[in-house]
């Protein structure tokens, strides 16, 4: 199975990445979401998107690979990954000569069963943590794509336990958006998000499914083990406005928005 292989692939060549991504700057974002793509939604029309993360990424390890001429030893990071790197160019080629029947075939391969999920009322959650620039993605949200939003502040719980809160959440959304920003410390001094926000992640993607849950993460956060493959969208300090273009293309990709 060419799509199985290449997204267990894709998701190894990126924890080899955030290893070390001063490395391989000009590659992680390549990288990443090559690990991200939903090869379970591949069509022949998203072929030159999976096509040109690969190559990318070969264009950069050719560059370290020995010429034959004189003596020349590759640095660790592209030596120990290389065979990943042309593996999974040669199967984004081998993805190129497939017919439709073959290609469609190969996606049903690696779909997972169909399961019941909650279709919501139309809302869009958002998670976060203290740090107030979701207000901004919220403003977004409903003054540029007028939608509607729900969130913890939208009106009065004070009498609500957070397991009631937490079920009409559940009940009305039928998107979540997730705001990962760096708060609390770790003892080994890394910053990660506010457990609450991991925590409420799990929940919707348990209920409306992984392409219903978008994670916007800024990039000095500390990831979590198991992120590897989800849909998350990285910024840089408070500039949660980076995240919105690739926003957009997912709300409409799954039918929020025209």
């Amino acid at each position: 199975m060419i799509l199985k292989e290449l997204q267990i692939l894709s998701e190894a060549l990126w924890e080899a990445v955030k290893s070390d991504l001063k490395f391989f700057s000009s590659i992680q974002a390549f990288s990443r979401k090559l690990a991200e793509y939903d090869f379970s939604e591949l069509t022949t029309d998203d072929l030159s998107e999976i096509q040109l993360y690969s190559c990318k990424i070969e264009e950069f390890f050719a560059k370290w690979r020995p010429s034959g001429d004189g003596m020349y030893i590759p640095p660790n990071q592209t030596s120990n990954n290389d065979n990943t790197v042309k593996k999974i160019y040669k199967l984004t080629g081998d993805l190129s000569k497939l017919s439709s029947e073959q290609l469609n075939k190969e996606v049903k391969s690696i779909r997972p069963k169909q399961r019941e999920i909650s279709k919501g009322q139309g809302k869009i959650f958002i998670g976060h943590g203290r740090n107030k620039i979701w207000a901004r993605l919220q403003v977004y949200l409903q003054d540029e794509l007028k939608l509607e939003t729900i969130t913890f502040e939208s009106e009065s719980r004070t009498s609500q336990s957070i397991v009631n809160i937490l079920t009409q959440f559940l009940d009305s959304a039928s998107f979540a958006i997730l705001v990962m920003t760096a708060e609390d410390e770790t003892g080994d001094g890394k910053i990660r998000a506010r457990q609450n926000v991991i925590h409420e992640s799990g929940l919707f993607q348990g209920r409306l499914g992984f392409q219903k849950v978008v994670l916007l993460k800024e990039d000095k956060t500390e990831n979590f083990s198991n992120i590897a493959g989800l849909q998350y969208i990285e910024f840089s300090g408070d500039n949660i406005e980076q995240t919105f273009y690739e926003l957009h293309r997912t709300l409409k990709k799954q039918g929020l928005i025209k």
